[in-house]
């Protein structure tokens, strides 16, 4: 086939919880691995022009979304069920973010407190969908915070994405955005076979780093935030513990696969997730410790048998841009049951949270309603946000970055989308009442 034809014949049929703190190894120092002519931030000196071209249009669709974790995932098949042409695009080779690529593999926050002080499901809808297909298969562990086999998620996910007909393409980044005015009408898009375009109608932005309403001219803030790399360790099973000169190291948690854990990674403190060297130069950092580390365990009495399974395919970025949006989410709206009119999910509590000067524990966090309006960016038409990167004060970060918020505000953010293109208006003027019995038909949990 023709290069150029690829653009006019090709198309697929159907693309964070970030980091937990509970584990102490932190990164103490980054040497100069890579190095660049001009370092991010420095005043540019040279520039090439680059000379105009004719991009051909790889596709037209109702609505398409950019990043497929666990939001992209979420929103992608949400916004197909209400009857919207869908393409996922998709930067790696498979689905689910750090939640499969990433080893990130509890599924939080699956539980809260509600007004009665009982212990409750919040998260329903697809990411529960996804979580009773991982039991069945017997690739999830535990009942609360649930822990996931990453290959089983990746297969699940995708299956899910094939069922629905959203059209998938991977290996494929986002590189631009077309715009009228303020209103995003496309990206363009690179990958193997070259640079093209989709147009849409709706745009969700579920890259995790806010990519899309950052090419868009969106204003946002850009959070450093500690940056880590997990992997698994085999044959944790086959630890002696017995043997003459044992000594206990961290071995991670348990994982669906006997004798398999994986190892969290605090990882260097206040970095910048949109640093392209930065990122370069932690990849290599981490990769290099944990083998080091490995060998240290491996040269240990008792530790003969083990083995390092995998480092994550990738880098486990926690936070980065957070969306300027029509609605900031308070940490005082988290703590005290606020209700929203335009609420597209709730989501639960996994760890303590500082509020008011003191900690509050798990067992008495509260459920939380997230609003639409969280998901709409100030400026830009057309675009909605979710994912890592939604509208949110960053006292909430611990709960704003994990998976089940992800899947919830995917979920939403997919839905609204494909009403506002059933009923050709701009999300902003929704009918709240048919996006709250779409969710609940969805099976979205509301409270």
């Amino acid at each position: 086939m023709k290069r150029r034809d690829f653009f006019t014949k090709a198309a697929l049929a159907g693309g964070a919880l970030a980091l937990g703190n509970s584990c102490g190894r932190k990164i103490e120092k980054t040497p100069d691995i890579l190095t660049s002519v001009q370092k991010p931030g420095e005043k540019v000196s040279k520039f090439i022009t680059e000379p105009a071209r004719s991009i051909p249009v790889f596709a037209e669709t109702d609505v398409l979304v950019i990043g497929g974790g666990p939001a992209g995932t979420a929103a992608a098949i949400a916004a197909s069920k209400t009857g919207a042409s869908v393409w996922l695009i998709e930067r790696y080779n498979h689905l689910g973010g750090l939640w499969t690529g990433g080893e990130v593999l509890p599924l939080l926050s699956t539980h809260a407190i509600d007004q009665n002080h009982n212990k409750k499901q919040v998260i329903y809808g697809l990411g529960d969908e996804m979580w009773q297909r991982l039991k069945t298969l017997g690739m999830s562990i535990d009942e609360v915070n649930p822990v996931i086999d990453p290959e089983a998620g990746k297969f699940v996910l995708e299956q899910m994405i094939i069922a629905s007909g959203v059209k998938l393409l991977y290996h494929t980044y986002a590189a631009n955005v077309i715009m009228d005015g303020n209103t995003i009408k496309g990206v363009f898009i690179e990958n193997k076979s070259g640079r093209s375009v989709i147009m849409a109608k709706m745009v969700i932005d579920c890259s995790g780093d806010g990519d899309i309403f950052h090419l868009a001219g969106e204003d946002y803030e850009n959070m450093k935030y500690h940056i880590g790399l997990v992997h698994r360790l085999g044959n944790v099973d086959k630890i002696n513990p017995n043997k003459p000169g044992f000594v206990k190291y961290p071995i991670g948690s348990k994982t669906p696969i006997t004798g398999v854990n994986w190892v969290n990674m605090h990882g260097k403190d206040d970095q910048d997730g949109t640093d392209a060297l930065n990122l370069s130069n932690l990849q290599v950092e981490y990769r290099q410790q944990i083998w080091k580390d490995y060998q240290k365990m491996k040269q240990t009495p008792g530790y003969e048998q083990l083995y390092i399974l995998d480092t994550a395919s990738q880098l486990g970025v926690r936070m980065s841009r957070i969306v300027d949006a029509d609605y900031k989410l308070t940490l005082e709206d988290t703590m005290t049951y606020k209700k929203f009119k335009d609420v597209i999910g709730i989501s639960g509590a996994w760890t303590p949270m500082l509020y008011k000067g003191k900690k509050v524990a798990v067992a008495d966090r509260p459920l939380w309603q997230i609003p639409l309006r969280s998901l709409v960016p100030k400026k830009t038409e057309g675009l909605l946000v979710a994912g890592r990167c939604f509208c949110f004060e960053k006292e909430l970060v611990e709960d704003t970055r994990i998976i089940g918020t992800c899947l919830i505000t995917g979920h939403g953010a997919g839905v609204a989308a494909g009403l506002a293109i059933k009923d050709r208006q701009s999300v902003r003027d929704l009918d709240l009442k048919k996006l709250e019995k779409e969710l609940l038909s969805q099976n979205v949990y509301l409270g």
